[in-house]
């Protein structure tokens, strides 16, 4: 800090600092003064260099630390301005009270900006510290998310790797109809009723078609929810097991209608196939769905004395090529029936129940006197031909069976043998030549007569 000279001793002299341009004489001692000052920054231990100018003399004040107060400071350039008056021969102190206000405002100046620009650097080195903090903190959790998030990825990954479930199967190609499906429903009604009483409706397939070929027209024409069959035997119902009493059951059957009747009831798993045991005896051997008929040497006729089949000598022999085996005495009941009669045997099985272990046959018509068995369906039990086995040649010799029908010829046998009637006129047969028939109703164990399978499934249908 260097104070001008005053023109004149009533002006007051005023301090002008010039760091660079200090009047300083050409003293070699003094040389050193003149250097210009360091631009290095000043560490705190730093010191605070004053010259004053007092007549061509150069005062140097003692250093002080830069950490001194400003309190101090002032009073140091007071110190100075004071000598500077004295020296200049000042006696007013308004000079040395002017010098100084304008000091201590540029103290007090001084401070304040100093204050200020230190808390504005506090502020921006504490924002820039947050911000450098948030940012830290924003990155931190970012990549813990990002490998959680990948820790997940791997884990879901390795799970669905080891538990991933198989793809769903693809939608069969081909499916047969079932039993009691809709479409195995209307297979049964198109080969067994709608071909034979309509064919003309039909232009891909005929009477003779296969079940298969059924199913694919009713596939192709969208009809019955069938699909498109598979290859292999269409299948056939099952007998369920354990029911009581048991049944074995048969029929004699001719080639042509009656033939035609057998498969249809095959199919449909009614007649003589919904006992617990069956057989259809033939002169022909013939496959009937998988099962194959039982061979008898002739199934020809005449005409009896009461103008029915005199079928006799058919049927003894066929009654001894089953009495002969060993399968009829494993069942509590054999029932002879006639292809053309619509037999339940769910039904037949509860007229039966409350005389199982008896020696009885059964009576189904009385609509004549004497009460008879019409051979529509012959009912015996096992005691009963067991009797007729073992005393046969008797009834044989005694009884005119080549004239009779059949069941005639059973009933007067047995009889003779001592085996008891059992009466059921009620709901056990409905015979067009007895009471007549009447398909309506659902508990009739059989009706008779319908040859023709369109005819026979109309009344199962009906009755069922």
């Amino acid at each position: 800090m260097v104070l001008s000279h005053c023109p004149r001793l009533s002006s007051p002299c005023v301090p002008k600092y010039d760091a660079r341009e200090a009047l300083i004489p050409e003293d070699p001692e003094l040389a050193h003064l003149n250097a210009p000052a360091p631009r290095a920054r000043p560490g705190p231990s730093a010191l605070l260099e004053v010259d004053v100018v007092e007549k061509d003399q150069v005062v140097v004040l003692p250093r002080v630390s830069a950490g001194i107060s400003a309190g101090k400071v002032v009073a140091g350039l007071a110190l100075a301005l004071g000598i500077c008056a004295l020296g200049l021969g000042l006696s007013s102190s308004s000079a040395v009270s002017s010098a100084l206000a304008d000091t201590v405002g540029l103290s007090s100046n001084t401070k304040e900006n100093s204050t200020a620009n230190s808390t504005k650097a506090n502020a921006t080195s504490n924002a820039t510290a947050n911000s450098t903090a948030a940012n830290t903190t924003a990155n931190a959790t970012a990549k813990a998310a990002a490998k959680k998030a990948v820790k997940k990825e791997v884990k879901t990954e390795s799970a669905n790797t080891t538990t991933k479930a198989p793809p769903a199967p693809a939608p069969p190609s081909c499916r047969t109809a079932q039993v009691g499906e809709p479409c195995y429903q209307a297979v049964m009604w198109h080969k067994w009723i709608g071909l034979v009483e309509n064919p003309t409706w039909y232009q891909t397939i005929s009477r003779q078609s296969n079940r298969h070929q059924i199913q694919q027209w009713l596939f192709e024409s969208k009809q019955g929810s069938c699909q498109r069959p598979c290859d292999g035997a269409y299948p056939v119902p099952q007998v369920p097991a354990g029911q009581h009493p048991r049944l074995y059951c048969f029929s004699v059957a001719r080639l042509g209608s009656e033939m035609d009747t057998m498969f249809m009831q095959r199919q449909a798993g009614a007649g003589i196939f919904g006992c617990d045991g069956f057989d259809v005896f033939s002169d022909q051997h013939v496959d009937i769905d998988g099962y194959q008929t039982k061979l008898i040497p002739s199934t020809a006729s005449g005409v009896s004395v009461d103008r029915t089949a005199a079928n006799s000598q058919v049927f003894m022999k066929t009654w001894l090529k089953i009495l002969n085996g060993d399968q009829w005495w494993r069942f509590d009941f054999i029932a002879k029936v006639d292809p053309d009669a619509v037999l339940f045997a769910d039904r037949l099985r509860g007229h039966l129940s409350w005389h199982t272990g008896q020696n009885v046959f059964f009576l189904n018509c009385a609509k004549y006197i004497p009460a008879t068995m019409y051979g529509a369906l012959e009912v015996f039990s096992k005691s009963a031909l067991g009797a007729y086995l073992s005393q046969h040649g008797r009834c044989e010799s005694q009884l005119p069976f080549w004239s009779w029908g059949e069941d005639r010829y059973m009933a007067n046998c047995l009889e003779s043998l001592g085996v008891a009637t059992q009466p059921d006129y009620l709901n056990f047969l409905h015979d067009e030549r007895c009471w007549g028939v009447d398909c309506g109703n659902k508990n009739v164990v059989a009706f008779h007569s319908f040859k023709y399978v369109n005819t026979w499934m109309r009344c199962y249908l009906s009755s069922k």
